[in-house]
């Protein structure tokens, strides 16, 4: 842990035509000045949001060095959010390397978001063409959260929906449909294949992660499942008492279900390891993982270096909360991972970390490839931080016209106790390759559920079977095309590290 703040001198002068004088001869009288437009708000603000990125960018950024040009042509007056868009690294096509990082206008929401307290309804799906001709899309509800608005319409895992707001979903309109009428909406309506309408009304909720805990006895081998949908901090309590429940049933193994998790905070991801990983490796206080920070913060900070513990602290609003795991550590030697494309980040973390101590098996689809840490720093904090080297001018701009706004910024590589990132660049291919089948009728933790059903084959025998035998006749029928690919926004693929873990 470091205690203090890495102080650099800031490269304002490097921003084009920002604080930099004008040459004058000292021969000559001084010219007379030219008359300058006055500067709008908006121009302000861009100065002291742009003031912001740039350092941020500039110092903290793991590609620092790969995007030295970026840097020198960034402009007071260049619109933030694209600025930082246009400079993050690529490769030399143009492709983004870096998809993650991103300066927002609302810091409060986006760290809202990754707390798992949002305005929503409480569910989450995918989307697919729903013909093979691909001319018409549907929307199949993938989880539902308990007492969530979408649970008291009645809507469940598996429903299939066709219309938004009375209207067809189609390849030109339902991208409209689904983030104007649904996503982004106070209130809506869906209707499913059979014509059953579903009426909400968004509220604001933490969606518990912690969806399913249970154990199956698979000829007297106990195996614990627990689907878990996101590292935020306030699941660290539930986690801890799943962890005692599986102690307490003398489980041998668990199925850790990470199917749609994005990610989260990197204190979550260790207080989870530290229950699966070997108990004495966590009494001895065993590196978990390493962080690979750009040659500024390396040398500011060194080796960097995270440990299994038993005591974990978390902040709940104003409180902090120490929770204590050391009976809760779950004696397990198999992990057999549940992933998908929807598997980001912390997810991938986790067993990026687990590997070198757990016999750890991934079943589903390659994992999303997310391998970088980020940490989200908002403006206000950051003129904070730095406030002793700037000048009041610029304290005051930063005040007033940057308090709302932040960046969610890629400052690390993780990898294991050897450096090893095996789940980069592309993501972690399973060893057994299975279907996810959200159309099928049956719920989360339920045996028959295509992707368990195949962990739970292969436990018992050795083999898998890609999907459940059993379908009803509707989902038989169904021929979806491929599944389409949505925008989750900036919080989904989060590997967080809070404050107190770097000192920014």
């Amino acid at each position: 842990m470091r205690k203090n703040y890495i102080k650099i001198a800031l490269m304002l002068a490097a921003l084009a035509g920002v604080f930099a004088c004008g040459h004058q001869d000292p021969e000559t009288p001084d010219p007379e000045p030219e008359p300058q437009p006055e500067e709008t708000e908006e121009m302000k603000e861009r100065t002291a949001v742009n003031t912001f990125a740039y350092n941020v960018m500039d110092t903290y950024y793991l590609w620092n060095k790969e995007i030295e040009s970026g840097l020198k042509s960034w402009k007071m007056n260049d619109e933030p959010i694209k600025k930082v868009k246009e400079v993050r690294y690529k490769d030399s096509s143009g492709k983004d390397i870096d998809k993650w990082t991103v300066l927002t206008d609302d810091i409060e929401s986006m760290i809202s978001s990754t707390g798992g307290v949002s305005t929503t309804y409480g569910l989450d799906f995918k989307l697919y063409w729903y013909d093979q001709s691909q001319n018409t899309v549907c929307m199949v509800v993938t989880l539902v959260y308990p007492d969530s608005p979408a649970a008291k319409a009645g809507l469940k895992r598996g429903d299939v929906i066709t219309k938004i707001a009375g209207t067809i979903m189609t390849g030109t309109n339902y991208g409209d449909l689904v983030y104007d009428e649904f996503y982004y909406a106070k209130s809506s309506t869906l209707s499913d294949m059979y014509g059953k309408d579903y009426s909400m009304t968004a509220v604001e909720m933490y969606e518990d992660p912690v969806l399913v805990q249970k154990v199956f006895d698979l000829g007297g081998k106990k195996v614990g499942y627990l689907f878990f949908n996101s590292f935020t901090l306030t699941s660290c309590i539930k986690l801890a008492e799943a962890g005692r429940y599986f102690k307490s049933e003398g489980i041998e193994s668990l199925i850790l279900d990470m199917r749609y998790n994005g990610g989260g905070y990197v204190l979550t991801e260790t207080l989870l390891a530290s229950m699966l990983a070997p108990e004495a490796d966590v009494k001895a206080g065993s590196v978990f993982e390493t962080s690979v920070y750009n040659s500024t913060i390396a040398k500011a900070w060194g080796d960097d270096e995270t440990h299994f513990a038993q005591s974990f602290t978390v902040t709940q609003g104003d409180e902090k909360i120490t929770i204590d795991i050391s009976d809760a550590n779950m004696g397990i030697s198999h992990l057999y991972a549940i992933m998908t494309g929807s598997s980001a980040s912390a997810s991938e973390s986790l067993l990026v970390g687990l590997m070198p101590y757990l016999d750890v098996k991934i079943f589903g689809q390659q994992s999303y490839g997310k391998y970088c840490s980020g940490i989200m720093y908002s403006a206000k904090d950051w003129y904070k931080d730095y406030d002793e080297a700037l000048k009041k001018d610029q304290r005051e701009l930063g005040k007033k016209y940057a308090n709302k706004w932040g960046i969610y910024v890629m400052i690390g590589r993780y990898a294991d106790k050897y450096g090893k990132t095996p789940c980069m660049p592309d993501g972690f291919t399973p060893d057994f390759l299975v279907e996810d089948r959200p159309d099928e009728p049956y719920q989360l933790g339920e045996e028959h559920e295509a992707m368990l059903a195949a962990v739970l084959s292969y436990i018992q025998g050795g083999v898998t079977v890609p999907q459940s035998a059993a379908r009803s006749a509707a989902a038989s029928a169904m021929t979806f095309g491929p599944e389409i690919e949505r925008d989750r926004g900036p919080a989904w693929g989060a590997h967080i590290l809070l404050p107190q873990d770097k000192s920014l």
